[in-house]
């Protein structure tokens, strides 16, 4: 199995995973001009991707996913929560997640994992393969014992690490939008990310990801020094860019 990203931030998410000949999209928050020219960068294109798993309604996630289904023909996979919110319900390739039961694309299997995060019925992932696990936990405001047994032993994670508290508190963003993402429903800061982290099993783990980091309330140096804390392989840590992403990262 292997991973990249297209984009990772606050103005857009998208990742593809592929295992044999099957490639999955999680996220669709970018434009179709710009998931094309991503894909294009890995080798792929559009009518490469057999099925798309949407987190939640918030644009950044979900943008681009109408105007891909009108291009191509595939599975789109979110919750109903997601679903209504977001207007998706009236295309008609939509599956809509039964009870946060797998999901099995070809050679991939897909588990919903249901998170604290400010919108209708939102969840992450953990998708497997030929016995490795990866595990996708972006926009959440907190973490809960489902959630910390769901994303233990993986043997790769892209986790969370959107802001630095102090930076946070001193930014420019006005008061009721601090809260909000500061809030059990906002996202994960880089110390929240570290203590969840500390809650898992990671000796396995093969890639550690550093994802949707906020430009104006912190830094790489920051959120890496953070979870260094308690993840010390920095051979294996990496920030995923807001607009580059990433490139393939293989998992052994």
């Amino acid at each position: 199995m292997r991973f990249a990203s297209l984009g990772s931030g606050s103005r857009g998410n998208a990742l593809v995973v592929e295992s044999a000949s099957t490639r999955i999209l999680i996220d669709c928050g970018i434009t179709l001009r710009n998931l094309t020219a991503g894909l294009a960068r890995l080798d792929l294109t559009i009518e490469d991707l057999d099925a798309v798993f949407i987190t939640h309604e918030h644009s950044d996630h979900i943008k681009g996913v109408k105007a891909l289904a009108r291009k191509q023909t595939l599975a789109i996979y979110m919750t109903y929560g997601t679903a209504v919110n977001s207007g998706c319900d009236e295309i008609p390739h939509v599956q809509l997640l039964d009870n946060f039961s797998a999901v099995n694309v070809g050679e991939l299997s897909v588990q919903p994992v249901a998170v604290p995060h400010d919108a209708r019925e939102p969840c992450q992932y953990v998708i497997s393969a030929q016995q490795k696990r990866l595990g996708v936990l972006t926009d959440l405001g907190s973490y809960t014992p489902h959630v910390i047994d769901a994303y233990s032993d993986c043997d790769a994670m892209v986790l969370e690490c959107n802001h630095d508290v102090g930076m946070l508190e001193a930014g420019p963003y006005p008061y009721g939008l601090k809260q909000r993402v500061l809030s059990d429903w906002g996202h994960l800061s880089n110390y929240q990310a570290r203590d969840l982290l500390a809650n898992l099993n990671h000796d396995k783990m093969q890639w550690l990801v550093v994802a949707h980091i906020s430009q104006q309330n912190n830094t790489e140096q920051l959120a890496l020094g953070a979870l260094q804390d308690v993840f010390p392989h920095h051979e294996r840590m990496l920030v995923a860019d807001q607009d580059a992403g990433f490139d393939w990262l293989h998992i052994d």
